[in-house]
């Protein structure tokens, strides 16, 4: 028996289809990302009222992805939250995180909400390949996927081949691919071969946390490289060319890099995949 996942719109940045969270049931429940700590409310309403949730997966410590941990954990006692190891210590004191989103995202800050801390006890880091079992021989297995951040992790479910891959296949609104190459770590090459290894899982179908399901997974993914590619290169050739409000106008303006129309909403996070995909190139390039 497959575990059909449940979409839960996590109203991520008070818009619709901007941001999702995973509920899986089976004989253990569990959670695949939280969104913002705005988001839990959405996700609580979300979930049936006698729900007792065990797991809390979270693919990486961004606040668009883990902001509603600590909210959750709180409400669900009994769940284990799990993440990378290099991301631990930031669910068990946010304030270093915290710092950082605020100079990665501006004016945009607030938009995130507040972190609350878990208890030490409760956070578990995962080993890379290590199993989590759900019960009725489903289990979700921890994939090491750095490129997006160091402290990326997929999920992958072997039995359904379902993908659930946070920011490391990029963001798939409407169809249509976009880049998430935001600051402060991405790194181009890793991402690169991240997505080689999530090819070699063989999934049908990947879960986007921005937004909802895709099929035909390999061609997603050997999209997103190839957009990839394209958006490391329209980036470098721009640099040093002209301002980095000018740089980024004209980046969003490429229809080889951005699709003609796209929804302004998405302006400030496109411009921060610009700024991290610049200073991947500044740091490896100078």
């Amino acid at each position: 028996m497959l575990s059909i996942p449940k979409i839960i719109d996590t109203h991520q940045f008070g818009r619709m289809r901007a941001g999702a969270a995973y509920y899986l049931h089976g004989t253990r429940d569990a959670l695949i990302e939280t969104g913002t700590s705005l988001s839990a409310p959405y996700i609580m309403d979300a979930l049936p009222d006698d729900v007792e949730i065990d797991y809390i997966f979270v693919t990486h410590v961004h606040l668009d992805h883990a902001g509603g941990a600590g909210a959750l954990a709180h409400r669900y006692p009994h769940a284990s939250v799990i993440v990378h190891p290099r991301g631990r210590r930031h669910l068990i004191d946010p304030t270093r995180l915290v710092e950082s989103v605020r100079a990665a995202t501006g004016e945009m800050f607030s938009l995130y909400g507040e972190a609350i801390p878990i208890d030490a006890g409760r956070v578990h880091a995962a080993d890379d390949g290590e199993r989590f079992d759900l019960g009725n021989s489903i289990f979700i297995e921890a994939i090491y996927s750095p490129g997006h951040a160091p402290h990326h992790l997929c999920f992958f479910e072997p039995k359904g081949r379902m993908l659930y891959a946070g920011d490391a296949a990029g963001a798939l609104r409407d169809g249509v691919l976009y880049c998430t190459t935001v600051p402060p770590s991405f790194d181009l090459e890793l991402s690169l071969r991240t997505i080689e290894h999530l090819r070699s899982l063989r999934p049908k179908r990947i879960f986007y946390t921005h937004f909802g399901p895709g099929d035909d997974a390999d061609r997603l993914l050997a999209s997103y490289a190839n957009l990839l590619k394209r958006w490391a290169e329209g980036i470098d050739t721009r640099r040093g060319q002209m301002s980095l409000p000018e740089l980024i106008d004209d980046v969003l303006a490429d229809t080889n890099l951005v699709p003609a129309g796209f929804d302004e909403h998405m302006r400030p996070e496109l411009a921060m995949s610009v700024r991290g995909m610049l200073g991947y190139l500044e740091r490896v390039a100078p």
